[in-house]
């Protein structure tokens, strides 16, 4: 599976990913509202840190780490495959996340497909992945790719106790959101994509 990498296509080229990486990763710009909650929590590690988790993430047997380049510019694009069954040739969770000046062009449906085609090419039946269900624009590009809501679940943000969420800024979030007990929960989707049985 990984022999074949990198994929190359119109300029753009998927990788595995290297330690330099998470450096590019980590000087990317704020993601603006309401997207914001998707920049990468490394941010704020030291090279040295971001070192451990490099490390820690590369003896991980069941992930894979992709990044996406463009002619121009490297470290556009994140594909983290987790929780990978190797036996039954499925991919449990995606983590997906692309540059802010990369975003609404196509990109993301783009690096998405073609990281579905190299699975399910090399023997992979299913990919699942979670998503914010607010996050309507993330909801879209995988829609476009073809995958399909499964379920739902709810994930507690301690972040948003002290927020104001009856401000317009969250009109987005609401119908998504749920207080329990005095804690804030944001409804989730599980997507899935099935792939050619071979």
């Amino acid at each position: 599976m990984l022999s074949v990498l990198p994929l190359e296509e119109k300029g753009f080229s998927i990788r595995l990913c290297e330690r330099g990486d998470l450096d590019q990763l980590a000087v990317w710009p704020e993601h603006p509202a309401p997207y914001e909650a998707f920049d990468f929590s490394f941010v704020s590690m030291d090279p040295h840190e971001r070192d451990i988790l490099f490390r820690k993430r590369e003896l991980q047997e069941d992930r894979i780490t992709l990044i996406m380049d463009h002619q121009e510019t490297a470290a556009i694009g994140y594909a983290a495959l987790h929780e990978i069954d190797w036996n039954a040739c499925t991919i449990g969770n995606m983590g997906v996340r692309l540059h802010p000046g990369w975003c609404d062009k196509g990109v993301g449906t783009f690096m998405i497909s073609r990281v579905a085609d190299w699975c399910f090419t090399n023997g992979i039946t299913r990919l699942r992945l979670d998503v914010a269900a607010a996050n309507h624009r993330a909801v879209r590009c995988y829609e476009k790719v073809g995958f399909i809501r499964t379920g739902e679940f709810w994930r507690k943000d301690e972040k948003l106790k002290g927020v104001n969420l009856s401000e317009a800024q969250h009109d987005f979030l609401r119908e998504h959101l749920r207080v329990s007990s005095g804690i804030p929960e944001i409804r989730f989707w599980w997507m899935e994509l099935e792939g050619e049985r071979t």
